[in-house]
């Protein structure tokens, strides 16, 4: 690769890495070609990205990031999988992968500008999407609202019920 070649590629990755939720770096040390292959189409689906840089090449991508401190888990092997919208859905990919094919490792992560080790994507890998987490979100939300309208609907309610109680009482005598 000469410098043309090494210059274009920093500033890709540099330029990826500019709006991203969240990449993990993976220890792919073993990996077939086949399974690189099935890999990427995974991460692919996931809407997210999965490259294999040289190491001082990403290093100097990362360099005045906020994503610099990953620069920690570029040794050896190692393989970036990043994404713009949501790191959970990408650890999830990663981690079942790494289920089928366990030469494949976390070395660890950032998640909207935070580091997290190689145990912490394994558990964001464990968590719910982000739909669903908004879903749940909103249901706590609209609960006590809920039980507030049930409590200011209960005594015209219960009224109600007492004065067709007393109608179909009159009624029947």
């Amino acid at each position: 690769m000469n410098r043309t070649e090494k210059r274009a590629a920093v500033e890709t990755l540099a330029k990826d890495m500019e709006k991203l939720s969240g990449v993990f770096a993976v220890d792919f040390r073993g990996l077939k070609v086949e399974e690189a292959t099935e890999l990427r189409r995974k991460v692919r689906e996931a809407g997210s990205k999965y490259r294999v840089v040289k190491n001082t090449l990403a290093l100097r991508s990362l360099r005045g990031t906020p994503l610099e401190s990953i620069g920690a888990h570029l040794s050896g092997m190692t393989g970036l999988a990043y994404t713009e919208s949501d790191p959970v859905a990408l650890a999830k990919v990663l981690n079942d992968f790494a289920k089928d094919v366990p030469v494949l490792t976390f070395k660890g992560g950032m998640v909207s500008g935070k580091e997290v080790s190689a145990e912490q994507c394994k558990q964001l890998a464990s968590l719910p999407g982000k739909d669903v987490l908004t879903a749940q979100l909103l249901y706590v939300l609209q609960a006590p609202i809920q039980n507030l309208l049930g409590v200011l609907q209960a005594p015209v309610r219960d009224l109600l019920l007492v004065l067709k109680a007393a109608e179909s009482k009159g009624k029947n005598s």
